[in-house]
């Protein structure tokens, strides 16, 4: 029996290390369900105590805006979710209606032709080290974004409101909790619960959205795996890829 549970084991960290060389990504899900195990939260968390940088975003949300507007006046250069990571097509391309993802940082690698047109959003970015992700999210009206979760429990995702419909319904069921953008303000939570996006109105919502690294929210034995794993995502060359592919052509924006 032992010399059956030694060959077992020997394949399971034979295909570890498999993983980790050639498809690093994949080591997320299986590390989600683990720290799943030890750590609790609701769908939606206390910004003040889990992102205290988040005023820092949220007292010059109308310079972000504004830079924001200016890229907008080329949206059609801006790639969709889905061109950028084709895992995200299921969500992103299950209609006509665009869901575009302007890209700034992925995971510490930063999209240097997306930060050089917002660099006052770039720079209060860089203010904040626990942000590994950075983009602005764009949805057209009438997109539904359907039922889906998140694979990675080592952050938190956080929206900041920056042009919100004014008439409509235009909100985001994470949990089963329900919450509606408002512009200039902040919302904090865990996209590992099953969430959907509805924008029912005739206007375009945009929020920069932001994935955090956890840190407080984790037990401290916890908190050196979870920043070796996002260092393995940072180098996958998954997530250098989709970095390359939500790149902006500086000739397309002029």
């Amino acid at each position: 029996m032992l010399y059956i549970f030694t060959i077992v084991l020997a394949i399971i960290a034979a295909i570890f290390v498999v993983i980790y060389f050639q498809k690093p990504e994949l080591l997320v899900l299986p590390y989600t369900k683990f720290i799943n195990l030890f750590v609790r939260n609701p769908p939606f968390v206390d910004k003040e105590k889990y992102f205290k940088e988040s005023h820092i975003l949220e007292s010059n949300w109308t310079k972000i805006r504004d830079e924001l507007i200016e890229v907008l006046k080329r949206d059609k250069a801006i790639p969709k979710f889905h061109e950028v990571d084709n895992i995200q097509k299921i969500i992103s391309a299950r209609d006509d209606i665009p869901w575009r993802v302007f890209g700034i940082k992925a995971f510490n690698n930063w999209i240097e032709p997306n930060a050089s047109l917002v660099p006052v959003t770039s720079q209060l970015i860089k203010e904040i080290p626990k942000v590994a992700v950075a983009m602005f999210s764009i949805l057209d009206p009438g997109k539904k974004i359907p039922p889906h979760f998140g694979f990675f429990k080592g952050v938190f995702r956080y929206h900041l409101g920056l042009i919100i419909p004014s008439k409509g319904e235009c909100y985001i069921i994470n949990g089963g909790q329900r919450y509606e953008w408002k512009e200039g303000e902040g919302v904090l939570f865990d996209d590992t619960y099953v969430h959907e996006v509805w924008n029912k109105t005739d206007e375009r919502r945009v929020v920069l959205f932001l994935d955090i690294y956890r840190d407080e929210s984790l037990p401290r034995w916890i908190r050196p795996l979870n920043r070796t794993m996002t260092k393995i995502l940072a180098q996958s060359k998954k997530v250098q890829k989709a970095a390359k592919k939500a790149a902006i052509s500086l000739d397309s924006i002029d």
